[in-house]
C-alpha cells in the first residue's frame, strides 16, 4: 500500500510497504523527476519542510554520487494510461 505523507514545494514523501521514498525534481534547467528511498530519520526531517527538506535532498544526492549513480537523471517513468508516475526501481 502506498501512502503520501508529505507533499510540499515539489517534494513528495511516500510510504510504500514500510519503506520511505522521496519524489522530487532533480533537474536544473528542466524537470527531471526522481524517486529515491530514504531512511525513516530522513523522512522525519523532510516532513519538517524547508530548510530540512533541502538538506535531506542534498545529502541524498551526495550518497547517490558516492554510490556511482547520477542524481541528475530521472528514474521515473510516466505511465500515461494510469495517469500517474511509477518508479523504474
Amino acid at each position: 500500500m502506498t501512502t503520501t505523507l508529505f507533499d510540499e514545494d515539489g517534494v513528495v514523501l511516500i510510504k510504500r510497504d514500510d519503506r520511505y521514498y522521496v519524489r522530487y525534481d532533480a533537474g536544473t534547467h528542466m524537470v527531471l523527476l526522481r524517486e529515491d528511498e530514504v531512511t525513516s530519520e530522513d523522512a522525519k526531517r523532510l516532513m519538517r519542510g524547508d530548510p530540512y527538506a533541502t538538506e535531506v535532498l542534498f545529502d541524498l544526492q551526495r550518497r547517490l554520487l558516492a554510490a556511482g549513480e547520477d542524481p541528475y537523471v530521472s528514474n521515473i517513468a510516466w505511465v500515461a494510461a494510469r495517469g500517474r508516475f511509477q518508479s523504474w526501481a
